[in-house]
């Protein structure tokens, strides 16, 4: 019986006379072979010869991956033209047929060619590997694993994050061009500039004179929050790869607040592959990808070390950024955080969250062993781990390393529940003395480029005593104000006065603010307002 190395060293070095037929028997047999996990369902999908229509055929197909077998890939750029052609019409038919992302791959055998599909219809080329033989069989099998996504249950450890999500994976190559072909699509769409602008605007007050504002970094920032919002979807169970589903709100969070769960996903910069159907797809992709792993099994940061596998280290260290260890941060977590239920635990710089996720671990355990019952212990917990940082990428990876210290069975018994890390300035570089003025906070919504007209939003004192609580009130006007037609006059909210118990002296103050979330609203400025303000309280 043949290994799956007797199979890659006769796809390698065949045998004069093997036809396309031969060739393209021998990858089947390899995707069945082979350690790829495949489900029974994938199984059944791995076709030879597979109907396209108009007589066209595939000649392996399985899942979302178009398979092309030919006898040399040496030939001349001509006729790798033609075949790439070839490819592009079953890579956009199968796209348009199945409502997600499918990917092509030209094989001799020996040289394997990844392409993917740009909104122009065609396809590009994302990456390859060539074998010489039965000793890179293991290096074919991974490189084919990443590529289709079949293996499930993985244990998310930060080495097989970095290695199979990280810069590198062909699955990261694969992500990143999808994300570069559709920014260059939509690049010119007024909310995307407008994003892009503001992203430049506050990376540059937090990161200084050394951040450059390019468009990789730009569309890199992206697949980062992309990826870690589309985790915590996986650690709560929420689909993301169903064909049909609404893509904007699902990168706008509005599932988690359906469910209660609040301060996690919600609107920013990064939700921009949202304005275009070719961005469903791609989104949808890079769900599924995630979903294959095992996120009950998380015992250090996974999110530091896929920022650190991502961004490279003379960037990382250009920036001034630099990750403490996890053995040193649960050292001083455990020698300083003596007793969680009385004490409380702040981290004014959490980049990804490590000393968060240590935190809550440790608080968590404490909780457990004074008999609290989960739903207790949860209220408890947010009451007393707090994280800030003033980047909005590393806010987005803390707020999920926070949830997966908490782990999906924990999180299935609970009440509402806010994450509570913020994005601010924690030690108020450069910003007024003026913020905490008047009886309150008040919040300039300019972005400093003369983009906009600035509306100051002020919050009465009123309703900053409960950080949590001012989360959700905001969260509440702000939605309240999109959903109403625009430019239509503001709709009364008593309901949402009450519901969050706004004192009576505070209500009108916070009825203005309300009006001026709706003419932001109206100007196209929804939510982008919070991520470009000055720090709210710290807890």
């Amino acid at each position: 019986m043949d290994t799956p190395a007797d199979i890659v060293a006769r796809l390698a070095s065949p045998k004069p006379g093997r036809t396309e037929a031969d060739l393209q028997s021998d990858v089947r047999k390899l995707l069945l072979d082979a350690p790829l996990s495949i489900s029974d369902e994938d199984v059944a999908e791995i076709a030879l010869e597979a109907q396209v229509g108009g007589g066209r055929r595939i000649d392996v197909e399985i899942g979302s991956a178009a398979i092309e077998c030919k006898r040399t890939l040496t030939a001349s750029a001509s006729d790798l033209k033609k075949w790439e052609e070839q490819l592009a019409g079953y890579v956009r038919d199968r796209t348009e047929q199945l409502g997600r992302r499918y990917i092509g791959i030209l094989t001799d055998g020996a040289r394997w060619r990844l392409y993917h599909l740009i909104p122009s219809g065609t396809v590009a080329f994302v990456d390859e590997i060539d074998v010489a033989g039965r000793d890179d069989a293991e290096r074919l099998v991974s490189w084919l694993d990443a590529v289709l996504a079949t293996t499930e249950h993985l244990t998310p450890t930060p080495e097989l994050i970095s290695r199979r999500l990280g810069a590198g994976s062909p699955s990261f190559d694969l992500d990143l061009a999808d994300l570069h072909a559709l920014y260059a699509a939509v690049r010119n769409d007024p909310e995307v500039r407008v994003k892009r602008e503001l992203w430049t605007r506050l990376l540059a007050a937090a990161l200084g004179t050394n951040f450059e504002a390019s468009d990789s970094l730009f569309v890199t920032h992206t697949y980062l929050v992309l990826t870690a919002e589309l985790i915590a979807h996986a650690v709560i169970g929420l689909p993301v790869d169903t064909p049909g589903g609404n893509v904007r709100d699902l990168l706008e969070g509005q599932v988690f607040d359906q469910a209660g769960l609040h301060g996690i996903v919600e609107a920013d910069f990064f939700d921009w592959p949202a304005v275009a159907p070719q961005g469903a797809p791609i989104v949808r992709a890079i769900g599924r990808r995630l979903g294959r792993y095992d996120w009950t099994q998380v015992g250090h940061d996974v999110m530091k070390a896929l920022y650190e596998s991502v961004i490279d280290t003379e960037t990382r260290q250009r920036l001034g950024e630099y990750y403490t260890p996890d053995w040193l941060a649960q050292r001083m977590v455990r020698e300083t955080f003596k007793d969680p239920s009385t004490e409380r635990l702040l981290d004014p710089s959490c980049g990804s969250g490590t000393f968060l996720f240590w935190a809550v671990r440790h608080a968590l355990a404490h909780f457990d062993a004074e008999g609290l019952s989960n739903r207790e212990a949860l209220e408890l917990l947010v009451s007393r781990v707090h994280g800030i940082d003033l980047h909005p990428v590393a806010v987005t990876l803390a707020r999920v390393t926070y949830l997966l210290a908490i782990g999906p069975e924990r999180i299935k018994d609970r009440g509402e529940l806010t994450i509570p890390v913020f994005l601010g300035d924690s030690v108020r570089w450069e910003q007024e003395n003026t913020l905490f003025s008047d009886g309150g906070i008040t919040i300039k919504t300019t972005d400093g480029m003369e983009l906009f007209t600035d509306r100051q939003l002020h919050f009465p004192e009123g309703v900053l005593t409960d950080p949590t609580r001012f989360d959700r009130l905001v969260d509440a006007l702000a939605t309240k104000a999109a959903d109403r037609v625009p430019g239509t006059k503001p709709p009364p909210v008593t309901g949402i006065l009450n519901r969050h118990s706004v004192p009576a002296d505070d209500r009108e103050a916070v009825e203005i603010v309300f009006k001026q979330l709706c003419h932001l609203h109206d100007a196209g400025r929804d939510h982008v307002w919070g991520t470009t303000s000055e720090t709210l309280p710290a807890p």
